[in-house]
């Protein structure tokens, strides 16, 4: 039985830096040698920071099938996504090909998220990658958009259902740390205790909306996972090192991941 090695999954929502960072973090991993496996899943990308070792576009472009179709964009990648996840047995003998030839692979997901999320095409593209590795996702948050009281709480919720509805073990990550100064948006060292102090600011609320947060997140805080909250960047290769190191330590505490 061919052996199942670590994927790097990428996540996050369309602008978060998914991209960049896999370049970097493979970049990273191969000056210490590691053969590292590039694998974009997003069929509407148009350029590449990293030479991929499979390429979704060699089975579908969103543009072509935007000008078949007659679709607009958003409707080009929903449809480009389904005739891809179509290719299940193909992608899947490919991407176990690629395992058996690299250490670890990093997956490259499209910038729709919710297309991942809710639709079954998008679960089938992360099933396969289940059934030829062992993935940990890394959710990316964008620090830039103002990560405070309501939107930070909304943030954190999207990181849990993503763990939930994937079924992958998820690491939340901040982005592009290098367009901020990391202390000054919500961050600690345990995102235990981040939650903490979005619960903290809300609570100087008093809105409807404020208080169902508040609910929801007491019922989160009772099953986080004790782990670091990291920030990264992909232009600068600030944290790059410390993410490696969470995701490896998931790798060896969760056992076959399955």
């Amino acid at each position: 039985m061919l052996l199942r090695k670590l994927s790097i999954v990428m996540l996050g929502p369309a602008g978060s830096g998914k991209t960049s960072l896999a370049s970097a973090l493979g970049n990273w991993l191969e000056g210490l040698g590691y053969n590292v496996a590039y694998i974009n899943l997003d069929p509407a990308v148009e350029v590449l920071p990293y030479k991929p070792t499979f390429d979704a576009r060699d089975v579908v472009r969103a543009r072509d099938v935007m000008l078949k179709e007659g679709l607009g964009p958003n409707g080009a990648i929903i449809r480009s996504i389904d005739i891809l996840s179509e290719n299940y047995e193909y992608l899947g003998k490919n991407l176990m090909n690629i395992n058996s030839n690299s250490d670890l692979m990093i997956v490259d997901t499209p910038g729709q998220l919710e297309i991942l999320m809710f639709r079954n095409s998008g679960l089938k593209l992360i099933n396969i990658i289940k059934e030829v590795s062992k993935p940990v996702g890394v959710f990316l948050l964008d620090p830039t958009l103002g990560l405070r009281g309501n939107s930070a709480a909304v943030v954190t919720l999207m990181a849990i259902v993503i763990r939930l509805g994937l079924g992958i073990p998820t690491l939340p990550v901040l982005s592009k740390a290098d367009l901020i100064n990391v202390k000054s948006v919500i961050y600690s060292t345990s995102y235990y205790t981040e939650v903490e102090q979005i619960l903290d600011e809300l609570r100087s609320g008093g809105e409807i909306l404020t208080d169902m947060l508040i609910e929801v997140l007491n019922i989160v805080k009772k099953y986080l996972r004790p782990e670091r909250l990291l920030a990264v960047s992909a232009l600068n290769g600030y944290g790059i090192e410390d993410l490696y190191k969470a995701i490896h330590e998931i790798f060896c505490t969760c056992g076959d991941l399955t």
